[in-house]
């Protein structure tokens, strides 16, 4: 079922600790990940390279490191406290998607709060080194909406796409959606390879294969070509985070 929407929630992922004092959860990965095991239906991307969901405890640090071929952008989800890149400490806050280039060192800080810093790893391979650090909040983001159902605030893009900040160099766009109460997108299509993060809410995504509930904490990977609808089915707003591959050849 290779064409399938795949839903998995990070609550049904074992965690471990990464960089130095971060709970990792590892969630989707390449499929010709390092740490593939036959029986993992998470190693699937084909285009992108992986995300994952980190914690950072209050009076903690995460250790100092780069990647010389991945470009990264760490999505804030709730708390708030500084990422080092380079040389310089940079505020960041929930709704932050925090642009971190290939090739310089960066670091997490949530030293000087009690509660938890909690933020996505989005990771994908570029050629070297290089690139612009940028931090864009989705509240500063003019709203958008393509006739389909949803809105959507573009947070990051690439070079030549209608976006303030195009720092991505391999990936395509880092995008909030939101769907209204009781909403629907119908016939959501993509030609490049997505995942889809659910921030806040609950309802239903619905293709070929039958329908799937969603909530809060499920990542989702919609391959490239892939049809279907999503639907709101509560009273509140249903909220995803969407990251968006290029396509390759």
């Amino acid at each position: 079922m290779e064409f399938m929407a795949y839903i998995i929630n990070w609550r049904d992922i074992q965690p471990k600790i990464s960089h130095l004092s971060a709970v990792h959860w590892g969630g989707l990965r390449k499929i010709d990940s390092e740490i593939k095991q036959d029986s993992d239906h998470r190693n699937r991307l084909k285009t992108l390279d992986g995300f994952a969901r980190h914690a950072l405890q209050g009076r903690k640090t995460s250790d100092f490191h780069k990647h010389d071929t991945l470009e990264q952008v760490y999505y804030i989800l709730s708390g708030n406290g500084e990422v080092l890149c380079d040389d310089q400490r940079h505020s960041v806050r929930e709704g932050d998607a925090v642009y971190l280039p290939a090739g310089l060192h960066h670091q997490m800080f949530n030293e000087t709060n009690n509660d938890w810093l909690i933020h996505h790893v989005i990771s994908q391979t570029v050629d070297g080194p290089g690139g612009e650090f940028a931090i864009r909040n989705w509240r500063n983001v003019e709203p958008i909406t393509d006739g389909t159902g949803s809105v959507a605030w573009l947070q990051l893009g690439t070079e030549g796409a209608n976006c303030e900040v195009d720092a991505l160099r391999s990936l395509n766009a880092i995008s909030r959606e939101a769907v209204q109460p009781l909403g629907k997108v119908q016939n959501r299509y993509r030609n490049t390879e997505e995942i889809l993060y659910v921030i806040d809410g609950a309802g239903f995504l619905v293709d070929d294969s039958g329908e799937q509930q969603l909530i809060e904490g499920d990542m989702i990977h919609v391959p490239p070509h892939h049809g279907c609808d999503i639907v709101n089915s509560g009273e509140g707003w249903l909220i995803y985070l969407v990251i968006s591959g290029k396509e390759r050849n």
